[in-house]
């Protein structure tokens, strides 16, 4: 209806209400015209208020339209398959545009957070951000005053439909423009495999392979471990917003006699420049000569190795293994079949690498190189054979027993008692043989009588030198309760994984532990340090060598956060003591593509329609003035005095 059609016909209703209202209902006194016509302006405001002019003038209310830019990492990708221009390029043209038509709409930036930035900042903004999330600057840019939003996009939205729901609930327009063309392109999301093997072992990977769109049946995934190790698979090439597994075992061929440091890469074939970057990942993987668990070695084998080989597995970090002498300078392992036998130096350089190195033997007939060994081991047991003074302890094993001798229960007060707890003993054979002792140590943790009468004799006793801990078991035979199953295999893991565990407690943990080894773009690199480390220095360095970035007084009690890196081969090197003793840890390490970089799912445009506005503003005017009823009102006021005063009630 236009606006003279609408006065003219609010201008007749009104007239003919107070004509009809003071020629009918009222009495006809003199001065009862002028109270009609008041009566008559007063309906003509009321019925023509939504037509009326508004008072504030024509020009818009505030900045009601926002722009929001994504500048995430993704957005410095091509925005078409030709690779020439980028798609925040294209998208800072677009905004361009758009701002030329709405000249107070704001600008504002998003990735993990929003921003408000000047038109002025539009060409410096940078793709760098480490998510695409836009509910934020929806928010941000309604609470600024904004009902109306344009969201320019390459359309990989982390949370496109949280963003849907929020602007369907606060009844604002949103329009969602992108600035990307759908590019079929693959990417590894994942690469796990273990950070330490051992040389011989073999190595498990997997790496979760993910597509913007089917772009065929299958796809070759290769993989190169080391200089001499590789793979390839062929997978089924994953549709978009799934993800499928491709999986190797590798061999681990030797190694150096320290740790050796091996990368490990994994790529899918066919991906071509700039995707080719993500098609691709890398792990570095340590690889160690020798685990350095528990290492049992056996000089005068029985079948002790074969029950004691699994306690010592589960009790001790990094496993265990168990060595039987067959001859001078010639071992084998237990629970393992080698085509020749071990030799000495091998097995030699398992016990120096060991957290815990258990002899069986007699200490009197030990060769030079254990009894070295036994001396500066920081755990050690001795399963004793034969009478002699037992090296690294206080501890001197005299002859053999006369007679049989059991277990008794319950077992004396120590630290391994709580393992012993409830056992019973009753139906036990006896030891094979029990030594007699002499010397200096904590004391007992089970001891036997012999023929279950008479006086105890300890059966194995703990102590500590300089720190250094150690277990002997004066009894042969124990494996016999072992075999018995029931208690008797109760008794037996109770007595020597609580002895193992009491070894091993105080054994120096790794001085410093990289939390996250495996680091993405964007991601801050972390640490934790040992609580006894003293004067720790940690220098981070990228792929050149450089130092970027270093902490020489970090809290040792607290995580360490370094700074985030960009893709590429990285290191650190950290100094310091643990007890007095200097210790150096140098770990290369690979920052691989952040979660952003990688393909994202493209759901359907952003594209909401405010339920009672149909502009992207509003215009001042617009909503209907407040002038006329506040007009109608005092009119209305001045009839009802008039209506007094001629006599009206």
């Amino acid at each position: 209806m236009t606006p003279l059609l609408a006065f003219g016909g609010a201008a007749a209703v009104a007239a003919a209400i107070a004509a009809w209202w003071y020629g009918r209902r009222e009495e006809k006194v003199r001065g009862r015209g002028l109270a009609a016509v008041l009566k008559g302006a007063a309906l003509f405001l009321l019925l023509s208020s939504p037509w009326m002019p508004s008072l504030a003038g024509r020009g818009e209310i505030g900045p009601r339209t926002a722009i929001l830019v994504d500048i995430s990492r993704s957005m410095g990708y091509p925005a078409g398959s030709n690779g020439d221009v980028s798609r925040l390029q294209v998208a800072r043209e677009a905004v361009a545009e758009m701002l030329a038509s709405r000249r107070s709409a704001e600008v504002w930036s998003f990735a993990s957070a929003a921003a408000r930035i000047d038109r002025a900042e539009l060409l410096d903004l940078e793709a760098t951000g480490s998510a695409s999330r836009v509910v934020d600057a929806l928010e941000a840019a309604r609470a600024a005053g904004a009902d109306s939003m344009i969201v320019v996009t390459d359309g990989e939205l982390a949370d496109r439909e949280t963003a849907r729901q929020l602007v369907e609930r606060l009844g604002i327009g949103v329009r969602e423009v992108r600035v990307a063309e759908a590019v079929e392109r693959v990417a590894i999301r994942s690469l796990s495999a273990s950070g330490a093997v051992t040389a011989g072992d073999t190595l498990d990977v997997r790496a979760e392979i993910v597509a913007t769109a089917r772009a065929g049946d299958s796809a070759r995934v290769m993989l190169e471990f080391g200089t001499d190790v590789s793979a390839t698979v062929t997978i089924e090439r994953p549709a978009a917003g799934r993800s499928v597994e491709a999986s190797f075992r590798v061999p681990v061929g030797r190694s150096a006699d320290s740790t050796e440091w091996r990368t490990l890469d994994v790529r899918v074939e066919g991906a071509s420049p700039p995707w080719d970057g993500v098609a691709a990942a890398r792990s570095w993987v340590g690889v160690t000569p020798e685990p350095t668990g528990a290492v049992m070695i056996s000089l005068d084998p029985d079948w002790e190795a074969r029950y004691l080989s699994p306690v010592l597995g589960r009790s001790v970090p990094g496993g265990a293994r168990a060595f039987l002498r067959v001859s001078d300078g010639e071992y084998i392992r237990v629970e393992a079949r080698p085509a020749g036998g071990i030799p000495e130096a091998s097995v030699r350089r398992a016990a120096e690498a060991a957290s815990l190195l258990v002899v069986q033997g007699d200490p009197a007939t030990l060769p030079g190189w254990i009894e070295s060994i036994v001396r500066r081991s920081p755990a050690v047991m001795h399963l004793v054979r034969g009478p002699g003074r037992v090296p690294g302890t206080g501890v001197t094993v005299e002859e053999a027993l006369p007679g049989e001798w059991y277990p008794e229960a319950p077992p004396p007060p120590s630290p391994v008692s709580g393992h012993l707890l409830g056992a019973e003993v009753l139906d036990l054979p006896p030891l094979s043989r029990l030594y007699g002792s002499a010397g200096r140590a904590d004391g007992p943790v089970l001891s036997a009588r012999r023929d279950r009468q008479g006086g105890a004799r300890p059966v194995a006793v703990l102590g500590s030198t300089q720190g250094r801990r150690w277990a002997v078991v004066h009894g042969e035979g124990a494996w016999r309760w072992a075999a018995r199953r029931g208690q008797g295999l109760a008794l037996y893991r109770g007595l020597f994984a609580g002895m193992t565990r009491w070894l091993v407690e105080h054994a120096t943990p790794r001085p410093l532990q990289m939390q996250n080894p495996s680091p993405r773009t964007g991601d801050s690199i972390r640490w934790r340090a040992a609580p006894d480390v003293r004067d720790l220095a940690i220098h981070l360095e990228d792929a050149s060598g450089a130092v970027v970035w270093s902490d020489t007084s970090p809290p040792p009690t607290m995580p360490i956060t370094g700074p985030p890196l960009e893709r590429g081969d990285a290191r650190f090197v950290a100094t310091g003591s643990v007890g007095g003793v200097p210790f150096r840890i140098q770990r290369p390490f690979h920052v691989n593509a952040g979660a952003e970089e990688l393909p994202g799912v493209v759901g359907p445009p952003l594209d909401v329609r405010p339920a009672n506005q149909e502009g992207e503003g509003r215009k001042a005017g617009s909503d209907p003035p407040v002038w006329p009823f506040a007009a109608a009102i005092v009119l209305l006021c001045a009839e009802w005095l008039w209506r007094r005063k001629v006599g009206l009630r």
